[in-house]
C-alpha cells in the first residue's frame, strides 16, 4: 500500500535469498487476473506438486467466459510432476484439461476426502480417507464443507511429501480459521458471528450460505454484500444467489451494495425471504446493533472493494479486542475505507 511497505517486502526477500539455509519446501501461490498470466508463471515455476482449488467465475471482465478461465488455470498441470485438484469445485467437463499424474480431493467420490462425522459449534469431527486407509477421529476448528475440502487438498499435499496418514491427521488438529474466512466470533447479546468477509465469488457465496444452513441455531441472519469483478455475468450471478436464499433457514436477509440490492434482494424477496437493504457496512452494523439478535447466528459475506463487511462485524463484537482478528485493519486500509465512507456520504447529499 506504500513504497515503505514494498521496501520491507524486498528486504525480506533479499535476506531470504542470502540465507545459508536451504528450505525443504517452497509454497508459491499462482493467482491469475487475466489471460496469459499462468504461462508467465510457468516460465519460472515447474512445481513438484500443483494444487488446483477451483475453477470459478472471477475477474470475468478480463476472461469473458468460463472456458477461458479453465484453460488458463488448469494449464499449470502441464509442467507439474503431480497435480492435486478439487473434484467438487471444478466442472467435470474441464477434467480432461488436467494432464499427467493427478489425484482428486473433495467428497466421497474423490481419491482422498475428509468424512464429516459430526458438526459442532466450534468446528467438525472428521476422518481422513485415502486408498483404503482411514485415520483416527480429527477435531478441526473449521466450519463448512467447502473449507473441509480445502483442508483435504492440504492433507493430500502432506501425504505426497512423505507424511503418513496419522501424521497428517495430527497436523490437521492445529488448523485454525484465518481472518475473514468463516471465522467464528462471539457477538453481543449472545449472538454468534460467522466472519467470512475476506472476499466473495459466486461459489464462495453459495458455500457460505450452505454452511449457515447446516448449523443448528435458534435464529439465522445472512448479511450479503456485492460480488465484485464479475463483468457481464454480474447481474445473473447475483440473481442466482438470490434464488438459493431460503426463507425456511433465514429469519432475515440483509443486502449491502448496488448489485445485491438491485438484483439479489428482489429474487430473495420473491422466494419469501424478509429482506432489508443498506448501502454500506456501517449502516448495517448500526442496524444490527440496535436489533434483537439474542442467540442469533449471523453470516457476513461480501467482496472487499466498496463493501467492507468487516466493519459491520466490528460493531457487534462482544470483545472489542477481537477486532484484531478482522481483515483490513491496518492503518492504510482504515484510511482507504474512511475515504470511501466519506465519499459515499458526500454523494448522498
Amino acid at each position: 500500500k506504500s513504497p515503505l511497505a514494498w521496501l520491507k517486502v524486498f528486504s525480506a526477500a533479499h535476506a531470504s535469498i542470502k540465507s545459508p539455509e536451504s528450505p525443504d519446501i517452497i509454497i508459491q501461490e499462482c493467482g491469475i487476473d487475466c489471460p496469459g498470466e499462468m504461462a508467465t508463471f510457468m516460465r519460472y515455476i515447474q512445481p513438484d506438486i500443483a494444487i488446483i482449488t477451483s475453477v470459478a467465475p472471477e475477474h470475468m471482465e478480463f476472461f469473458k467466459n468460463m472456458d477461458t478461465v479453465a484453460h488458463e488455470e488448469l494449464s499449470i498441470s502441464q509442467v507439474a510432476k503431480k497435480t492435486i485438484f478439487n473434484l467438487h469445485d471444478i466442472d467435470e467437463k474441464y477434467h480432461n484439461l488436467i494432464v499427467g499424474n493427478r489425484v482428486s480431493y473433495g467428497d466421497e467420490s474423490a481419491d482422498v476426502f475428509l468424512e464429516i462425522k459430526k458438526t459442532t459449534d466450534t468446528g467438525c469431527i472428521v476422518n481422513l480417507k485415502r486408498s483404503g486407509e482411514t485415520s483416527q477421529d480429527i477435531n478441526i476448528s473449521v466450519l463448512g464443507k467447502h473449507n473441509i475440502r480445502s483442508i483435504t487438498g492440504a492433507a493430500e499435499a502432506g501425504l505426497a511429501c512423505g507424511m503418513n496418514i496419522e501424521e497428517v491427521a495430527a497436523a490437521l488438529t492445529k488448523i485454525k480459521p484465518v481472518s475473514g474466512r468463516m471465522n467464528i466470533l462471539r457477538g453481543i447479546r449472545g449472538c454468534t458471528l460467522l466472519d467470512d468477509t475476506y472476499n466473495a465469488s459466486p461459489i464462495a457465496m453459495e458455500n457460505s450460505l450452505k454452511t449457515l444452513y447446516s448449523i443448528s441455531a435458534n435464529h439465522k441472519i445472512a448479511v450479503l454484500g456485492d460480488m465484485n469483478e464479475l463483468g457481464e455475468t454480474s447481474e445473473s450471478e447475483h440473481k442466482k444467489i438470490g434464488e438459493i436464499c431460503d426463507p425456511s433457514q433465514l429469519e432475515l436477509l440483509i443486502t449491502v451494495g448496488k448489485m445485491t440490492n438491485k438484483y439479489l434482494a428482489p429474487i430473495a424477496e420473491k422466494n419469501g425471504c424478509k429482506v432489508i437493504s443498506f448501502d454500506t457496512a456501517l449502516e448495517t452494523g448500526e442496524f444490527l446493533k440496535n436489533s434483537d439478535i439474542k442467540d442469533t447466528t449471523i453470516l457476513f459475506k461480501g467482496s472487499q472493494g466498496g463493501i467492507y463487511l468487516e466493519d459491520a462485524v466490528k460493531e457487534l463484537l462482544l470483545d472489542p479486542s477481537d477486532a484484531e482478528k478482522l481483515v483490513r485493519q491496518s492503518q492504510s486500509w482504515k484510511q482507504i475505507k474512511a475515504k470511501f465512507y466519506d465519499s459515499f456520504s458526500q454523494s448522498q447529499k
